[in-house]
């Protein structure tokens, strides 16, 4: 069912097979559809089946030998920069034994690199939220060989909590949830992506008029108006209902939300005509999403004015708005990194530090790329360091 070339030239069995079982889930569900599913719907299986989509199989995800690199995979030095704001933050709560919460985990080394600090006395539990049971236990490995005796500090959630207090954490989760394709004609006409099947069962695109009567229509009009040529992107309701449903459940605290992506205005410019939507596959680069479901890291950049927006419409104070770059350095990272250069390193140690620090926060890596985002609720303190300089609010 799967055809072969040059990238995928050393696709095992086992994943061939993984995608073929899950290949066949979705030709199912199109057939019993009217030949049709939405492509937020694809994305969202192709991702999140309980047995074969991406986040939930067993196949390795994370480092050089997986898919992408995340920041905590880079450094600790992430998480040393990170752990001074939530110090801050806490600093500034009258709840005594606050939590934190991590949305995706990974394979836990944020949570690690965090626990690692002071912070693990100052809160009550680290929570996870974790979608995939192999990830769960992966991270549970890690706290029980690296960090046992904070093991009674984390728990794991299987849904939200009703209501939380403290500071909740996203990082690299906005970009994970599934999104609609939208065409904007030059004509004035909206269109809608499905995934439909051509004559060889296999998936391929198939657009229609965006129904006028829904909200979809509705964002999307205002989003673009009379465009001079048509003008394909993404418009994402689920990331939207995501902002809004943590801002129901937090009673008093924080979110900070880290991830790439854009404000509108340099979303919709002109030279993303074709939107953000992509693949990754062992570091690759996939313009067809629509190839070997649950072995590609299907993923779009994110609006954060749309974010914004929603948070304010929800009764989240908007915080600040930067770069990872940024962030980081106002957050301390460059007294991290002297302090770590002056404990005795050997001198490759040392270059393998600079080299960390450079990923982070260097323009051409990860730095300019990544943006963080914070709110706040039923809290008087708006002024966090990790916003002290460079915030580019105005930009949203």
């Amino acid at each position: 069912m799967i055809q072969n070339n040059q990238l995928f030239d050393n696709i095992t069995i086992e994943e061939i097979n993984l995608s073929n079982n899950l290949k066949k889930i979705i030709i199912n569900e199109i057939r019993n559809s009217k030949n049709k599913i939405l492509l937020s719907r694809y994305i969202e299986l192709a991702l999140y089946h309980p047995q074969y989509g991406y986040y939930v199989n067993s196949r390795l995800k994370f480092g050089k030998h997986g898919d992408f690199i995340t920041a905590p995979l880079i450094s600790d030095l992430f998480a040393a920069a990170l752990v001074n704001q939530f110090n801050e933050l806490l600093d500034n709560m009258l709840i005594s034994k606050p939590c934190v919460l991590e949305f995706g985990a990974g394979n836990g080394q944020l949570m690690l690199d965090i626990l690692k600090h002071d912070i693990n006395d100052r809160i009550e539990y680290y929570q996870i939220i974790e979608l995939s049971a192999e990830l769960r236990s992966i991270q549970q490995k890690q706290l029980n060989d690296k960090l046992p005796h904070l093991a009674h500090k984390v728990k794991w959630l299987d849904r939200l909590p009703d209501t939380f207090d403290g500071i909740i954490l996203g990082n690299e989760i906005l970009d994970a949830i599934a999104c609609e394709s939208i065409t904007w004609r030059a004509n004035g006409e909206i269109l809608q992506r499905y995934v439909t099947l051509n004559d060889n069962d296999n998936f391929v695109y198939y657009d229609e008029p965006l129904d006028k009567s829904s909200e979809l229509f509705t964002v999307a009009s205002k989003i673009i108006q009379s465009p001079s040529t048509d003008f394909t992107s993404e418009v994402n309701l689920l990331q939207r209902a995501f902002i809004k449903t943590l801002a129901n459940i937090l009673n008093t605290g924080y979110i900070i939300l880290i991830d790439y992506g854009y404000s509108q205005n340099e979303y919709y410019m002109t030279r993303r005509n074709n939107g953000t939507l992509r693949g990754f596959y062992r570091q690759h680069l996939i313009d067809d999403i629509l190839i070997y479901p649950g072995l590609i890291d299907i993923t779009n950049s994110v609006d954060f004015t749309a974010v914004a927006t929603t948070a304010m419409v929800n009764q989240l104070d908007f915080i600040g708005y930067t770069t990872q770059a940024n962030f980081l350095i106002n957050c301390g990272i460059l007294n991290i990194l002297e302090d770590r250069k002056t404990t005795n390193l050997s001198a490759a140690t040392q270059v393998d530090l600079l080299a960390q620090f450079n990923y982070l926060i260097s323009p051409n890596l990860m730095g300019e790329t990544f943006k963080v985002i914070g709110f706040s609720k039923n809290i008087d303190f708006a002024n966090w360091m990790g916003f002290q300089y460079n915030d580019k609010s105005y930009t949203l």
